[in-house]
């Protein structure tokens, strides 16, 4: 098949309303995980399409955490506080501290420089609602049923067609209805979230900022009252969701912050502060999920046009301001020496924004849209000015903090995060992982094991790039093409086509598939990927018996 006859057609009336009614159905559909590429046949892997009763689990969401989580027994230790900075698609390269050069983040770069670089750190998914469940859970979101970004349940038919038909007609040049809703409309009940474990031996819990794991506006089970935080104000999904209503514990303070978000990087600020000076005296857990830099980028009139990084630049200023001010909070109160913060991203950027040299964006599997800054900073156990280059991922933040809090694992289910202590001392560089695993929507397209990342398949929306408009077109899958020298039957795979294989110690860029020079090690990484997959069809929710 040539270029030529990959590129994008006129949209024409009638090519339109075809395209508006597959949309509608893709709609109707919805957690199925609809494929429209004519091509499905050529990608060996399995898709995750649940039903929500695999989700709805009412004995275990009775089941009261204490009977499934312990205490280390003749635990001796000073339980510290905890703090995690999470940013909205903040790019690897966004950061002075990680090569970036257009932004000014004097106060992020500081904090790299008083404790700990990851270089090789991944979100547990490249959209929002999936990472932000394994971040919580310690889990591959696909076990808590979170596989897509969950949407207000006010969003209307007309937003979830355009939602679900706007890239084939868009820049993007593609359309995209694999996976057009999560499999659960919030985080069930039964899935035990960090401040939820915590909460049994003492700590105080606060959520502040985008909460994105559920609408408690028509649903308050979703509430992160009912997930283990004593506290939390924000907002209840994405900044870009109309109405974006505005939160005080269970009570709806403003239905609509609409446009007009500028405010709100501060107001979180000063709610964080306040939650620390109130807590210092019991160990506490604060979850500041900021906004920024997701679209619509609404900087406050104090950073408007103060990076040289446009408007989005401007927010993710505000974010490096806002970190300086927890900082100096720290400081101020005399907590730094009892305190671990992490600064982090829920998965790339998305349309602006740098992934550095990484290939890829938000919503890809490719390094641009998993691999984000982890930056982890605890005076005097924590070596100022450290790196680590061993992979992990934000699924390990739940152990790792089960860990220093004195807490067994719970015993009734997988958790698929690692305790990274030793990394984080020094003590270790290799990862505790034998893998990890990357997934686009409901299927699981990828794996990382040492310097090796396998893909099988990759979705025709995310290939080779996503402005590349010739080479994503509705129906189509790039890289599935082949050369037909003419008069005879031979067929040459493009060199685009999967599997892919790629070594990131020398190729972080995923520019150079060595799967013919590397059959073996394809091979093993496959075997890899279908030993989880089968387990997890098997099983999804991980549950012990």
């Amino acid at each position: 098949m040539s270029d030529e006859s990959m590129g994008k057609k006129p949209v024409s009336r009638r090519r339109l309303l075809k395209l508006g009614a597959v949309g509608a159905a893709a709609v109707g559909l919805g957690g199925l995980g609809l494929y429209c590429n004519s091509s499905r046949k050529k990608n060996p892997g399995a898709r995750f399409a649940f039903g929500p009763d695999t989700y709805i689990d009412p004995q275990r969401d009775a089941l009261p955490v204490g009977n499934v989580i312990k205490e280390v027994q003749g635990f001796s230790g000073k339980r510290p506080n905890i703090i995690v900075i999470l940013t909205d698609d903040l790019g690897y390269g966004d950061l002075g501290c990680y090569g970036g050069k257009v932004l000014k983040t004097p106060h992020i770069d500081q904090m790299s420089n008083d404790g700990m670089r990851f270089t090789d750190f991944y979100s547990s998914n490249a959209l929002c609602s999936p990472s932000r469940a394994g971040l919580l859970t310690g889990r591959y979101p696909h076990r808590t049923g979170v596989t897509f970004p969950i949407h207000p349940g006010r969003d209307t038919f007309l937003r979830k067609l355009r939602r679900g038909a706007g890239t084939a007609f868009g820049s993007l040049g593609a359309l995209d209805l694999q996976g057009a809703e999560s499999l659960v409309s919030g985080l069930p009940a039964s899935e035990i979230t960090i401040a939820e474990a915590l909460k049994i031996v003492g700590y105080q819990t606060a959520c502040i900022g985008k909460w994105h794991l559920g609408d408690f506006t028509e649903r308050p089970e979703y509430l992160p009252s009912k997930h283990g935080f004593d506290y939390y104000t924000g907002f209840n999904s994405a900044n870009d969701e109309w109405p974006v209503a505005f939160w005080r514990n269970e009570k709806e303070v403003v239905k609509d912050v609409g446009i007009e978000q500028g405010q709100y990087t501060g107001v979180f600020t000063d709610e964080a502060i306040q939650f620390i000076e109130r807590s210092k005296d019991k160990p506490f857990f604060l979850y500041l999920c900021h906004k920024d830099p997701h679209q619509p980028c609404i900087p406050s009139e104090r950073f408007q046009d103060k990076s040289e990084g446009g408007r989005l630049g401007d927010t993710i200023e505000e974010v490096d301001w806002s970190v300086g001010e927890i900082m100096n909070c720290l400081q101020r109160n005399g907590l730094e020496e009892d305190t671990l913060v992490l600064f982090t991203s829920d998965n790339g950027p998305w349309y602006a924004g740098s992934p550095g040299s990484l290939r890829g964006r938000k919503g890809q599997s490719f390094e641009g849209g998993y691999r984000v800054p982890l930056i982890a900073r605890w005076p005097g156990r924590i070596a100022a000015g450290s790196t680590c280059g061993a992979p992990s991922m934000n699924i390990d933040f739940y152990p790792t903090f089960m860990s220093l809090a004195g807490l067994e694992l719970p015993t009734d289910r997988e958790i698929d995060g690692k305790n990274i202590w030793d990394l984080l001392t020094g003590a270790e560089t290799e990862s505790p992982h034998e893998a990890l695993f990357f997934f686009h929507y409901n299927e699981l397209e990828g794996v990382r094991a040492g310097k090796w990342k396998y893909f099988r398949y990759i979705n025709s929306y995310v290939w080779p790039v996503p402005l590349d408009k010739p080479h994503t077109t509705f129906g189509g899958i790039a890289g599935g093409y082949e050369y037909r020298p003419k008069g005879t039957d031979i067929s040459v795979p493009a060199l685009g086509s999967w599997p892919l294989l790629y070594n990131l110690e020398m190729d972080s860029g995923e520019s150079y598939n060595l799967i013919k020079k590397y059959p073996d090690v394809g091979r093993q990484m496959l075997e890899l990927m279908k030993r989880w997959e089968n387990e997890f069809l098997k099983n999804p929710r991980g549950w012990k018996t």
